[in-house]
C-alpha cells in the first residue's frame, strides 16, 4: 500500500506538472490537470486527481497527526 500525499499543482506542461515546494513530478497515465488543482503525489509522480474540497481535507487530517 502506497501512501499519497495531495499537492496543489503550481504548473503544468506536458506530462509533467509543478508542485507546491517547488517539486516536479511526472503526471500517470492519462491524467490531465490544470494550475490549482490538486493531485496526489507518491515519490516522483502524480497518480490521481482530487477535488480542492477532498485535497484540503486529506492535508489537515495529515496535519493533525503530527500534533
Amino acid at each position: 500500500m502506497c501512501f499519497t500525499i495531495p499537492a496543489r499543482v503550481l504548473k503544468s506542461s506536458h506530462n509533467l506538472v509543478t508542485v507546491e515546494g517547488g517539486k516536479t513530478v511526472l503526471l500517470g497515465n492519462d491524467l490531465t490537470v490544470k494550475k490549482g488543482e490538486y493531485v496526489q503525489v507518491v515519490g516522483n509522480m502524480a497518480v490521481g486527481k482530487l477535488s480542492s474540497h477532498e485535497g484540503l481535507r486529506i492535508r489537515k487530517l495529515i496535519r493533525s497527526l503530527n500534533q
